[in-house]
């Protein structure tokens, strides 16, 4: 399976890159309580952290039966009073739709339940992060971190996955992202919860963590709050829980919390591409001897397409000056394409045992 290649990926390698300022605070839309938030201005870092926690922590627990009745509200089709709109899918499916049969809705738990053993009650029973998903798309997420690339989601157009890691469509990848970073505000370990804590890694399995978190600062970025989180933050706020997602209300707090304070730019200008040789020392491999999807993601390049910036601070590519190189992945992680001035390099053995490619081959 190819990995996809997106624009807001970055290198394997590289450094994250981020740029000066803050997301703008929440508009006048959200219907915000006075004094909700008065305990957390003025703070960052952990001390923001714990203030946030002990503000939200003061909410109303639903049962999972409930979780149905707050979803049916909080993700209604603002189009269709009859419908909620589905998480990953974008589709509007009837409220009445909902069950475990193929063509029904579920509640998809966007921090995965796995992800802590938390179950179907405390967290697992918190409507923040709680989604009407298609029953087959959920099962296919199942409970993998979330980053960038893979195959298209079958029934699930714009959602990417492979085998460890789900990347949602664009139009609500900062969706995903606020929910995870509510929920590692939220549980800290109190009353029998686990202490829930993002990482920058994937494949975490039964662990009470969720990455990565450099991409979700990313989507966090690249897709601002939208009115139909605002609508549904008022309504589980109004009807259900008695608390908020600060994340929606105040954006400009994730990098406070979870970055350095500054937002990340989701789609950096390439640096650029300094001069590098053909570096006759290596073993040179036929085009026509790569894999089959190798040569895909060549010819995809060879089309225009753009890849993930690398860093070659290592001298990992022989008779390359230290800088900035296009990489691309290519099915598992340990297979690799770089390419610089219409050259590629390809790996079997993640970065350790490049081969030169004879394009004419």
């Amino acid at each position: 399976m190819r990995t996809r290649i997106t624009r807001w990926a970055v290198g394997a390698l590289s450094a994250f890159a981020v740029t000066a300022g803050m997301l703008a605070p929440i508009p006048a839309t959200a219907d915000v309580p006075a004094g909700y938030y008065d305990a957390a201005e003025g703070l960052t870092g952990g001390e923001l952290k714990t203030a946030l926690n002990d503000i939200i922590s003061d909410s109303t627990q639903l049962s999972y039966d409930e979780v149905w009745d707050a979803l049916k509200a909080s993700d209604e089709d603002p189009n269709d009073p009859n419908s909620v709109l589905l998480l990953y899918s974008g589709e509007s499916r009837s409220k009445d739709a909902n069950g475990g049969s193929v063509g029904d809705w579920n509640r998809e738990h966007v921090w995965a339940k796995s992800h802590g053993d938390f179950g179907t009650s405390g967290p697992g029973a918190d409507a923040h992060h709680l989604r009407p998903t298609d029953v087959q798309v959920n099962s296919i997420r199942g409970n993998k971190d979330f980053d960038n690339g893979g195959g298209e989601v079958d029934g699930a157009p714009g959602n990417f996955t492979d085998d460890d890691s789900y990347e949602p469509r664009d139009e609500v990848k900062g969706d995903v992202a606020r929910m995870i970073f509510y929920m590692a505000v939220r549980y800290e370990g109190e009353g029998g919860a686990p202490d829930l804590e993002l990482n920058d890694e994937v494949d975490n399995g039964s662990q009470p963590l969720m990455g990565r978190s450099s991409v979700l600062l990313q989507w966090h970025s690249a897709d601002p709050v939208s009115d139909v989180e605002r609508t549904r933050n008022d309504v589980i706020y109004e009807q259900f829980q008695d608390n908020r997602n600060p994340f929606i209300d105040h954006p400009e707090w994730a990098g406070e919390i979870f970055g350095d304070g500054s937002t990340p730019d989701p789609d950096p200008e390439p640096e650029p591409e300094p001069g590098c040789g053909s570096a006759p020392e290596l073993e040179t491999v036929a085009f026509s001897s790569l894999p089959w999807d190798a040569r895909m993601t060549i010819e995809d390049v060879q089309n225009g397409r753009t890849g993930e910036t690398y860093e070659n601070r290592e001298g990992v590519l022989p008779d390359c000056e230290d800088g900035y190189y296009d990489l691309f992945h290519v099915g598992y992680e340990d297979r690799v394409i770089a390419g610089d001035g219409g050259e590629f390099y390809y790996t079997p053995d993640y970065y350790e045992t490049f081969q030169s490619v004879d394009l004419d081959s």
